[in-house]
């Protein structure tokens, strides 16, 4: 995985510490951002929305069509270096950037008192639904930000930012598997909800 620049897909559809004294512990820090975006759709009825967002889906080039999503980006800041005769993490930030994009009616003054009641449940609960993928990240990205400091290596420290970053990469595609189990889990929660029953007749 490369931390400098990467941006994925997840979702349907701090302070920054840095440098360290030779005696001190490693400076760590999980550091995230979120950029809400707005992404517009068009309709007065359920029907007439659920088939212009289908046509006009989100567009991830990763993972295709969604409602909502969730993309981010990342990079690691890592400064290791000899001490007591090991090497250590000295420096640790993962900065992490969450684009959270969710659709926006164009024509929502013109839908009738009920329409407005479903469409804004079925924002709150994409959103829900995306905020629960961006803490996910977060509780993960703690915990492998913490454990990353930990590792030790050879004094000379020759493959020791190597070492942590394959660790992060492991500790990540963990993650990635918790997504997908939350995924599964909620999407019956999403599509259960009141605006897409009547949208789709169900």
């Amino acid at each position: 995985m490369d931390y400098r620049s990467r941006r994925l897909l997840a979702g349907l559809f701090p302070a920054l510490l840095a440098g360290c004294l030779a005696t001190s512990p490693a400076s760590a820090g999980l550091v995230y951002s979120t950029q809400y975006r707005t992404h517009p759709v068009r309709g007065t009825t359920p029907p007439e929305v659920w088939r212009y967002m289908n046509a006009h889906p989100i567009m991830d080039p990763d993972d295709g069509a969604a409602y909502a999503n969730l993309t981010h980006d990342h990079d690691l800041d890592l400064k290791v270096a000899t001490r007591n005769g090991a090497c250590r993490v000295t420096s640790l930030t993962f900065r992490w950037r969450f684009v959270l994009t969710l659709p926006k009616a164009v024509d929502y003054g013109r839908m009738s008192a009920s329409t407005k009641s479903m469409w804004t449940n079925f924002v709150a609960g994409l959103k829900r639904h995306e905020e629960t993928h961006r803490s996910i990240f977060v509780n993960c990205g703690e915990v492998f930000v913490r454990e990353a400091t930990q590792l030790t290596g050879p004094s000379g420290c020759i493959g020791m930012q190597r070492k942590v970053r394959r660790f992060i990469d492991q500790r990540y595609a963990s993650c990635m598997a918790k997504q997908k189990a939350f995924e599964k889990r909620d999407r019956s929660r999403v599509l259960g909800l009141s605006f897409i029953r009547a949208a789709t007749g169900r």
